[in-house]
């Protein structure tokens, strides 16, 4: 007798890919209700994103940018900043994710009167993504993007903060590589250094960019 199974692999994948949903609702769901009675979302006709009414403090981080300076939470007071988690060896939905926030800054800057956000890629795989690997990396997609990276420690304090998830997965070659499965939410961050909004996928450039200059015009 024979049945359609799907294999050890293939059965762990599936449970880790539904595990990392179903966090990521919950992340989602603390972010707009979990931190106090009044942190509801701010709900506007036109606005496909999630605003967070009572926006959310991000923490003191330090971590390095791709030219190897320091990067805390300083740097994202004055300006607002959309955040992107991910690694460079992902296959696809990293590179996209970048490939749209491109799109998303060109937008802006062809947009007169638009406020034009830094853009910045956090790895989650400080083991591989040195300053140096990022350097070559991020600027592929936009020579204005920052790339941050740092110790694992400092990298899980900031992802704790946000709600940040992410599982690695082994490669199935056995050769020792892996890829890692990760919440891909881009982070809006006020010009006080807040969450203010989440864009959740799939992500579209020009949705993005209609949120983004709706929600500075109510917010800034």
């Amino acid at each position: 007798m024979s049945e359609n199974k799907p294999t050890a692999p293939r059965a762990i994948y599936l449970v880790v890919a539904a595990v990392l949903i179903l966090a990521t609702l919950s992340q989602w769901l603390f972010l707009k209700y979990g931190n106090s009675r009044d942190n509801a979302p701010y709900m506007d006709d036109g606005i496909s994103a999630t605003i967070l009414y009572d926006a959310t403090p991000i923490i003191d981080f330090e971590l390095s940018d791709h030219n190897g300076a320091a990067f805390s939470q300083e740097n994202l007071i004055g300006k607002w900043s959309f955040l992107s988690f991910g690694y460079t060896h992902c296959p696809d939905i990293c590179p996209t994710t970048l490939k749209t926030l491109n799109h998303v800054d060109k937008i802006l800057r062809e947009n007169n009167g638009s406020i034009i956000p830094q853009t910045v890629f956090i790895t989650l795989d400080p083991e591989r993504d040195d300053v140096s690997t990022l350097a070559e990396y991020v600027p592929w997609f936009n020579k204005n993007f920052i790339g941050l990276t740092g110790t694992q420690q400092k990298i899980e304090t900031l992802t704790k903060n946000l709600g940040i998830l992410k599982q690695q997965q082994a490669d199935e070659s056995g050769e020792g590589d892996y890829s890692i499965d990760h919440t891909v939410t881009i982070m809006l961050v006020d010009n006080r250094g807040r969450l203010r909004a989440l864009s959740s996928p799939p992500h579209e450039a020009q949705t993005i960019a209609n949120d983004f200059i709706k929600i500075t015009e109510r917010f800034d």
